[in-house]
């Protein structure tokens, strides 16, 4: 089966235009309907179906659609896998990692990676937590960073995780703040507080709302961002409080500008960085290597 014509499919469930996916593939629009005409000839049934000037797959479509990302897929693969094995120091890696891990953790081992290799080149989208996962089931990014809890045995199955780091989440406040006096909080005082919540998708809003319904508590939200550093700077004005790892606040610590207190009813509050990979990626040499550079840095076993 072409696999040009498989890459067309995809990119129309996803562009739903033939011009975009035109655009995309710097082809002429007419070669991209000649190639979607031919693949339903090729398999003797309707793949496509225009509706309301956009093209949407058919059911037989959207049951090829899935083998369809896997074959294109797995051709990109083996392109890549050759051209690193031809040249180690001239490979392209994409890195998807959640706000915490991609403002905190990964920066110092990217730039020691790169000064290693000075000819690869790293590709970092930072986006929520769901997003980032999902971009890895899609084996859209090469490797993910991201921080969760203890890891799902489902999840195990079409991800593997590598604990990098453990560490432990705080309520954080300001220097001038009311709680900055306190050796400890309770629940009541922490429902008086207006709190900064973490952005959609991202595992520390999963997790501060967690332990809010664990300890029957409302943490009351007036706002909510997906910028880490942006919550650091909302806290430090002095009237908001927020959940966040130490790791992130050790030179607003180390300044006063912030200070932190464990969270009152909570036994383990530990957070767990991983590196995770598609179970069913093959991996090549150029991921191999940056998983033995970050394995380095590893604290958790």
């Amino acid at each position: 089966m072409n696999l040009l014509k498989l890459q067309i499919l995809v990119l129309i469930e996803k562009l739903k235009k033939v011009t975009d996916v035109a655009r995309e593939m710097d082809m002429k629009q007419p070669t991209v309907t000649f190639h979607m005409k031919s693949l339903e000839e090729d398999l003797g049934v309707a793949l496509f179906e225009s509706r309301r000037g956009r093209i949407l797959l058919t059911e037989a479509g959207k049951a090829l659609f899935p083998y369809a990302v896997k074959m294109t897929g797995m051709a990109q693969e083996a392109r890549k896998a050759v051209q690193d094995y031809a040249n180690l120091n001239k490979g392209h890696l994409q890195i998807g990692a959640d706000t915490m891990m991609g403002t905190y953790i990964l920066p110092p081992l990217i730039s020691g990676f790169c000064s290693r290799f000075p000819g690869i080149q790293i590709e970092l989208d930072i986006k929520p937590t769901k997003v980032i996962r999902e971009q890895l089931l899609n084996q859209e990014i090469d490797l993910a960073f991201y921080y969760t809890g203890q890891t799902s045995s489902e999840m195990m199955k079409t991800v593997k995780e590598e604990k990098m780091l453990k560490e432990d989440v705080a309520f954080i406040f300001s220097g001038s703040h009311a709680f900055a006096g306190l050796k400890s909080l309770t629940h009541q005082l922490i429902t008086q507080q207006f709190f900064v919540q973490h952005g959609e998708g991202s595992y520390m809003m999963d997790y501060s709302r967690s332990y809010a319904a664990a300890c029957n508590i409302h943490l009351w939200e007036r706002t909510v961002t997906n910028s880490p550093e942006m919550i650091k700077s909302m806290v430090q004005a002095g009237d908001f409080i927020s959940i966040f790892p130490l790791s992130g606040i050790q030179k607003e610590l180390a300044s006063g500008e912030l200070k932190s207190l464990p969270l009152p009813g909570q036994i383990d509050t530990a957070v767990y960085g991983v590196l995770a990979y598609a179970a069913d990626q093959p991996l090549t040499p150029l991921r191999d290597q940056f998983k033995d550079y970050v394995r380095g840095f590893v604290t958790v076993e």
